[in-house]
């Protein structure tokens, strides 16, 4: 039977943990407390007493759509985006995508969560909170519901790049609307556009593909707030979907 079929807990899972009621993955054992002195000196962010806890508890969760969970920060290298770091890899998918945790809060798990698709060049988020996307991937963890967290993802990424433009706010419009935010934006370019992922939606991505350079971007603290300088971006009006490298390569197979 495999791990997505088991239905019960692992019994090492200690009571009142936030992996406590997933039912269809697999939490692995915890961290002893030597190693867990080698992730606290090596952790991106800050290392709360409920991230601590929960690697206590567990390493990470077997089972899921999207491969092995890592809490540990180990597995992984770095986000190369600065724009979500500090940040925890939690997996990194068959289809290339990378799942981050932002690590910049003082208290309490990481969060919020995205989706970082290198090929489409899109960042779709996902959670507010790890321990939301954890119930969210339960929830699809369940036998024949992976499938659709993949096309409902891969749906969601589409539409963030085909409304790249549409969601763009330009700074002069978004300094008379955004008034809590109007210093950062003072600070920024007179031809920036700015994404505002505040608001709850089915929508709610950032199509940092439409830099050619990563330092374009800029972030509003650690706000779901983000400016593209627009100087030297692609000067492309097309709605052209990004190929992915692996369906590039069957095209030039042909």
């Amino acid at each position: 039977m495999s791990t997505r079929d088991t239905s019960v807990p692992s019994p090492a899972v200690r009571r009142g943990s936030v992996v406590t009621h997933l039912q269809h993955m697999v939490a692995l054992p915890g961290i002893q407390p030597e190693s867990l002195r080698h992730i606290s000196a090596r952790w991106q962010g800050f290392f709360t007493a409920e991230m601590r806890q929960l690697l206590q508890t567990t390493c990470g969760l077997s089972g899921t759509p999207i491969g092995n969970i890592d809490f540990t920060g180990c597995w992984h290298p770095e986000e190369p985006l600065a724009l979500f770091r500090p940040c925890l890899t939690l997996a990194v998918d068959d289809e290339g995508r990378r799942w981050v945790a932002e690590a910049g809060r003082t208290r309490g798990l990481p969060g919020p969560v995205w989706c970082i698709d290198p090929d489409r060049r899109v960042a779709v988020y996902i959670d507010r909170r790890l321990q939301d996307f954890l119930r969210r991937l339960d929830h699809y963890s369940r036998p024949g519901h992976a499938s659709l967290w993949n096309v409902t993802l891969a749906a969601q990424a589409r539409r963030v790049w085909l409304r790249r433009y549409a969601h763009a706010i330009h700074v002069y419009v978004a300094s008379r609307s955004l008034r809590e935010i109007r210093g950062w934006l003072g600070r920024l370019p007179q031809d920036a556009w700015i994404y505002d992922l505040r608001a709850p939606g089915n929508l709610r991505g950032l199509p940092y593909g439409l830099a050619r350079n990563p330092a374009q971007w800029s972030r509003c603290g650690r706000l779901p707030i983000f400016a593209l300088s627009r100087e030297t971006t692609s000067t492309s009006d097309t709605t052209e979907w990004p190929m992915p490298h692996s369906d590039e390569r069957a095209a030039m197979s042909h």
